[in-house]
């Protein structure tokens, strides 16, 4: 009797899912916020789609009409924890997992590459000698306990991030994001086990019984892709505290940038607009700039005094409070104080002493941080 390939409804379905998945991995992909979450969540979405594929093709009967597609590394469900645990970590910290995670699906990817190529024959002769009795057995308890090991770090990602914005009084929404993937990793945990041990006690499990364990990887697989998709858009805070940054570095590149637009001659420039224009959060802003220069205040400070001991300088002998308001100072004390704080001496000393091209001994070079 000739074998057919056929869509039937079980393989139709699992192909929609499939295909809506890929769709969706494709719109993740093309957002302009949070690009490392989006992609590793891409990457998942993609994974999934693989995992249905055998199922797919195999309910149609594919691999009857065509034996040569056996070992087409379609599925590396080995990939699937390490990706949704990425995407927890870029959601929460926006920094990358360690590369040792990517070893174990790489292995199962490269293995199922170097078989496919092989001859029918000798891949039959494989799949019964070493494949279904060795590999397979190791796979399925591989698969289960790296799932459920990502589900705990994951979910230990989700309360560390959501500790953290309590302990900031941030809004707590955007911890929501990282609870599907966390429930769906547990719920896909929870399915696994339960087919393995009905398989070890109470009969074999076929390969038509894993259909609705595959519609529900599906299904989850879709509701963490829209979710994910709904929030791809919004800027969201992370745990700086988790990165390791120069504080001292982008704080000095801060500072060159505020002095470069001038931005410090605006009388009501503060810590937040300075943040806005240079994309980042106050948070980082004031840790930056403290771990440069003493602060924004006194960053501000001394760029405007500065500007009104050039004027100086140059001559411009105008009243020094219309100097001062022109630099930015909001007061005449608060002018004094930071000329005096920067150059040792008041500014009507400074004047007077201008007359010699020497400057007045106060008058230090600013250290370098």
């Amino acid at each position: 009797m000739k074998e057919t390939f056929r869509i039937g409804s079980w393989s139709m379905l699992l192909l929609v899912l499939a295909f809506e998945l890929l769709a969706l991995a494709i719109l993740l992909l093309r957002s302009s916020e949070n690009k490392r979450a989006n992609r590793l969540l891409a990457a998942a979405l993609c994974v999934t789609a693989g995992m249905l594929t055998p199922f797919v093709i195999g309910y149609a009967g594919a691999y009857d009409v065509w034996p040569w597609l056996s070992f087409a590394p379609f599925a590396i469900p080995l990939a699937l924890g390490p990706c949704l645990y990425g995407y927890v970590t870029a959601l929460a910290e926006d920094r990358p997992i360690a590369r040792r995670h990517w070893i174990v699906p790489a292995l199962q990817f490269f293995q199922l590459a170097a078989v496919f190529p092989w001859p029918v024959a000798t891949k039959t002769w494989f799949d019964g000698a070493v494949q279904e009795p060795y590999l397979n057995p190791l796979t399925s308890f591989g698969v289960l306990v790296s799932m459920a090991g990502y589900a705990l770090a994951s979910a230990r990602r989700l309360r560390r991030y959501e500790g953290w914005l309590k302990g900031r009084r941030r809004d707590p929404s955007p911890a929501r994001l990282l609870r599907a993937p966390v429930v769906a990793l547990g719920l896909l945990v929870a399915a696994r086990a339960g087919y393995d041990l009905w398989d070890e006690l109470v009969a074999p499990v076929t390969y038509f019984d894993l259909f609705a364990y595959y519609i529900a990887l599906g299904v989850l697989g879709l509701w963490i892709g829209l979710d994910g998709w709904r929030g791809a858009h919004r800027p969201r805070p992370v745990i700086e505290e988790a990165q390791e940054r120069n504080w001292a570095a982008e704080g000095r590149v801060w500072i060159a940038r505020l002095q470069a637009e001038d931005w410090w001659r605006e009388e009501g420039l503060d810590l937040e607009g300075l943040a806005r224009r240079l994309a980042t959060n106050t948070t980082s802003l004031s840790r930056g700039l403290n771990a440069a220069e003493g602060g924004f205040t006194a960053i501000l400070a001394r760029l405007r005094a500065e500007a009104v001991a050039a004027r100086i300088r140059g001559g411009d002998d105008r009243d020094l409070l219309v100097l001062a308001l022109e630099a930015g100072f909001g007061s005449k004390a608060s002018f004094n104080r930071a000329f005096k704080a920067r150059f040792g001496v008041t500014p009507s000393e400074y004047r007077v002493a201008n007359g010699t091209s020497a400057p007045l001994p106060g008058e230090l070079r600013r250290p370098q941080p």
